[in-house]
Order: structure tokens, then C-alpha cells, then sequence
């Protein structure tokens, strides 16, 4: 399976693309996650966000599994780029019918940074989704600045809402960029995302 980079609109996505080989049959075989290491935990750092949902668990579970991509990463920062499943070896790009949330699909990022004086390529791979535990689990790419996971999980409020917290643990080469550049950075990221699938779920 070979990319269209026709079909993607971001310079910088198409970029990582070829960059990383992406572009070639068989490319994404070499795609890795770095995911979080228990072992090495004091290495990692933390970034903890939540939100919360005026809708029932159920509805907004399926609201975050098959909310389609373009929609999820959808504002000022965030754009999508495309998505790649490992189980089908299939690509999905912008523009083409969503089949839901599962293990194995990588999604490929544009951020836009600085008031769009700086536009970085990022990789996801989504690691887990698991629903008796109201959980899913992202894994960063190597290659990338960063490596850790994050994990967003879902819990029932006693007014029948739902609660959804956002759990990073990260690190990379660089102090500076973990402790003063990441946490704003990463809070303008998922909030894009988070009130995305909050709109639609309420809508509902």
C-alpha cells in the first residue's frame, strides 16, 4: 500500500511522509511506537487534563471511537493529516469514510505552532481500546521529539455526565522542551481535540 501524498494538504505531513519512507510499499512496517516504560518513570514527566461531558458514558465512548479523524483533530493547532491500520494495511485519508477507533491505526498529525511561524509532522500509534475499562491508550512514534504514552479515560459522574481525563506521561532530549514548552503546547492540543468530540457528543 502506497500513500497518495495528492491526497494530503499539509506540506509538513507530506514531508514526514517521504522523510520517513512512508511513501513506499511497505513503509509503515517501520514505524515504531516508543511507549511508555513503567521501569523508567522517574525519567518520564506528567501532564494531566480533564474535561467533562453533559452526556451519558455510553453515548460518549462511541462519540471518541467513531468520530472521524478530520473532525477529532480539527482547529487553530491541530489538522489531520491521514491514518494507517496496521490490522487492514489500509490508509485513510481526509476526505474518505471513517470506520471507528482500533488498535493499530496510526495517525499522522499537522501542528501548527507560534501563530503558524512553525508547522512540525507528529505521529500516534493508538495502542488500546479497551471498553470494559472505559479506556484508550496512545503510544508517540520513534523518530519523534518525544516518546511516552497518553491515556484517556472515561468515568461516570454521580449526575450521570461523563468525566474524561487525559493522562500524558512523556520525555524527550531536551529539559527545556519537556518542562516549559511541552505542557502549553500539549494543553492547546488535546483541548482542540477534547471540546471537538465534546460538541459532537452533545449534540447527540
Amino acid at each position: 500500500m502506497e500513500v497518495n501524498l495528492e491526497k494530503i494538504k499539509q506540506k509538513r505531513v507530506r514531508e514526514f511522509i517521504k522523510h520517513y519512507g512512508l511513501n513506499r510499499s511497505g513503509g509503515f512496517s517501520k514505524l515504531q511506537p516508543v511507549c511508555y516504560k513503567p521501569e523508567e518513570s522517574t525519567s518520564y514527566q506528567k501532564h494531566f487534563r480533564s474535561f467533562l461531558i453533559k452526556k451519558n458514558i455510553e453515548l460518549v465512548w462511541n462519540t471518541y471511537t467513531t468520530i472521524h479523524p478530520k473532525e477529532a483533530w480539527n482547529g487553530e493547532m491541530v489538522s489531520f493529516g491521514l491514518q494507517y491500520s496496521k490490522k487492514n494495511s489500509a490508509i485513510n485519508y481526509l476526505n474518505e469514510p471513517y470506520a471507528g477507533m482500533e488498535r493499530g491505526q496510526i495517525i499522522i498529525l499537522n501542528l501548527s505552532i507560534l501563530w503558524g511561524l512553525l508547522t512540525i509532522a507528529v505521529a500516534h500509534e493508538i495502542a488500546e481500546v479497551n471498553k470494559p475499562g472505559w479506556l484508550i491508550k496512545l503510544c508517540y512514534m520513534k523518530g519523534g521529539a518525544s516518546e511516552g504514552s497518553q491515556w484517556i479515560t472515561l468515568k461516570e459522574t454521580p449526575e450521570g455526565f461523563t468525566e474524561v481525563s487525559h493522562l500524558t506521561l512523556y520525555k524527550s532530549n531536551s529539559k527545556f522542551r519537556d518542562t516549559r514548552l511541552y505542557p502549553r503546547l500539549h494543553t492547546k492540543a488535546i483541548t482542540e481535540f477534547h471540546k471537538n468530540v465534546k460538541r459532537i457528543a452533545e449534540l447527540s
